[in-house]
């Protein structure tokens, strides 16, 4: 769900059962910036600016601004990692691999 004034930045992922709503008595609502991941689950609620370059862990609750370059999770969300560069974020997303398997790998039967 999605409020109807917010506003997304381009290049934003937003996975499945994401609020990115208002606040009770509040007519300011989210502001996303540019190169954002929403993972499944989480709440953006109120007032709140997202950076650029922002990951936000799944079923996270965002209440607070974010700054750009950074990673956060939890409930309240808290800042996991921060003044991330792009060699950062390529290590953090590239495929895993265990072997010569990409990961996840399902145990082979004997």
């Amino acid at each position: 769900m999605i409020h109807s004034r917010a506003v997304v930045g381009e290049n934003c992922l937003i996975g499945q059962g994401v609020t990115i709503g208002g606040k009770s008595g509040w007519y300011e609502v989210p502001v996303i910036g540019n190169n954002v991941i929403i993972n499944a689950g989480a709440k953006i609620i109120g007032p709140v600016r997202i950076g650029n370059n922002v990951e936000i862990g799944a079923s996270t609750v965002v209440v607070k601004d974010v700054p750009s370059n950074c990673v956060v999770a939890g409930i309240p969300a808290r800042i996991l990692r921060s003044n991330m560069t792009i060699d950062d974020w390529t290590e953090m997303n590239k495929e895993k691999v265990r072997g010569d398997k990409p990961f996840p790998v399902t145990p082979e039967r004997k």
